[in-house]
């Protein structure tokens, strides 16, 4: 059953424009998954390819789409760099088959298509992926996961109401040195952890001086890449790349890096379904220019227990970053290149089979393959970046951007995902977007 077919309820086949109004006015399709999932009717069986969408045809998302079955669409509002998208996939797939979209509505549309990779700028993420889990596709989404901590609650709730399958691309959880450290801090190998040391990778957005607007180029639709956003005028250094230095699109490299990193803390700790008591934090944002964002972070956060995770944004002599976590009995460091502990042992050292083990159902897989299976069982319990741990993490990141905005320490309530007595941070949580896009 796809989009195209009529609801359980009867009346008429869901269209582009009826998807729209749904993601405007809050309408709720039920969670379908298209046909040629399940295998009914003569389709393909379950263990066959996934058809897969790329929205947002940036070098990220030609990079991850690379991990997909069977891609037979792109969509970007840049008409150039959905060409060679499309190029790039028509390769490897040795055909011409591809088909070409610049308003990914016209993608929710198609009934061949099971699934989306939505690789857009930030501010996009939360109003595409709650359109396409609507539309009865499975979802595939780039950290950070929202822009925002509300509009991240209310995708991660729909998700949960429509039993759908999302997944966020935090692909640390699906590296095996990740989780083996968060394995040895979860089962106690280091004695009760009381720090956390975070190193992001963090730098400053290049357009900090004055500027003045440009022509927009012919191939992009600026106005569906502003989308949400606020009206602005057209400067090449707001676009690809860039947006994730200006406020209205991205939070900087604190979501950015910010998301991978405290993704992984919030796992260690067991807190994927709720997060610090307290933050403070501190940072530099260029006083002129288009690029807003803060650098140079300094963030601290208090989690239950007494754990202090202590966060900084470096520049220079770094690749990607990395945690460490210390506990009364041990250390254990976790980076994408290496995996280090003291003492050693730590590194060799079994986890029994009633212990708590991390790793994904089946074994080792990629993030993307780990998706692909869960599709194809139907089984979003499979997921180990759902859209509550992504919704959680993204969390996270905001908390010390708003601690960064008010310039003082906050407190934070998990469970109410507000600020307590605090209507000033509180307003924080939420934007509103730009017509017709509220979600």
């Amino acid at each position: 059953m796809h989009l195209r077919r009529k609801s359980l309820l009867g009346g008429s086949p869901w269209t582009r424009r009826d998807v729209l109004r749904g993601l405007a006015g809050g309408v709720a399709v039920p969670y379908l998954v298209p046909s040629g999932v399940l295998g009914w009717g003569g389709q393909p069986a379950p263990s066959s390819r996934i058809t897969t969408a790329l929205i947002g045809a940036g070098s990220r998302g030609r990079q991850i789409i690379a991990g997909g079955d069977r891609v037979v669409a792109v969509c970007d509002v840049d008409a150039k760099r959905r060409s060679q998208a499309k190029q790039q996939i028509d390769t490897a797939a040795g055909d011409q088959s591809c088909r070409e979209y610049g308003d990914f509505r016209e993608v929710l549309d198609q009934p061949d298509i099971d699934a989306v990779v939505i690789a857009t700028p930030d501010h996009w993420h939360v109003p595409i992926a709650m359109a396409a889990i609507r539309a009865g596709k499975a979802v595939y989404v780039e950290k950070p996961l929202s822009l925002t901590v509300e509009e991240g609650r209310r995708l991660a709730d729909l998700v949960r109401r429509y039993g759908g399958i999302l997944q966020v691309g935090s692909q640390q959880r699906s590296d095996e040195k990740f989780i083996r450290a968060c394995e040895l801090v979860r089962n106690g190998r280091l004695g009760r952890v009381h720090t956390i040391r975070v190193t992001i990778v963090g730098r400053p957005g290049p357009a900090s001086g004055p500027w003045t607007p440009q022509p927009v180029p012919p191939e992009l639709d600026y106005q569906m890449w502003l989308g949400p956003a606020p009206w602005a005028p057209y400067h090449k250094d707001r676009c690809h790349y860039n947006f994730r230095f200006v406020s209205d699109y991205s939070g900087g490299d604190m979501t950015n890096w910010g998301a991978h990193h405290m993704d992984i803390v919030q796992w260690a700790l067991n807190a994927d379904g709720s997060g610090p008591v307290q933050v403070t934090a501190r940072g530099k944002r260029h006083p002129t220019g288009l690029h807003d964002t803060f650098f140079d972070v300094e963030a601290e956060y208090l989690y239950p227990g007494e754990v202090r995770v202590l966060l900084r944004s470096q520049a220079t002599n770094i690749r990607t970053g990395g945690i460490r976590f210390e506990g009364t009995e041990g250390w254990v460091y976790v980076s994408r290149e290496k995996i280090e502990a003291e003492p050693k042992s730590l590194l060799t050292t079994q986890i029994g089979p009633d212990e708590i083990h991390l790793a994904p159902e089946g074994g080792p897989s990629t993030h993307m393959g780990i998706w692909l299976d869960c599709i194809r069982r139907r089984n979003p319990k499979g997921l180990n970046a759902p859209a509550e741990v992504g919704h959680r993490s993204a969390t996270v990141c905001h908390l010390a951007n708003i601690a960064m905005e008010l310039g003082r320490p906050l407190r934070w309530a998990p469970a109410a995902e507000q600020f307590p007595n605090d209507p000033e941070a509180n307003r924080l949580l939420h934007r509103t977007p730009r017509q017709p896009w509220a979600i």
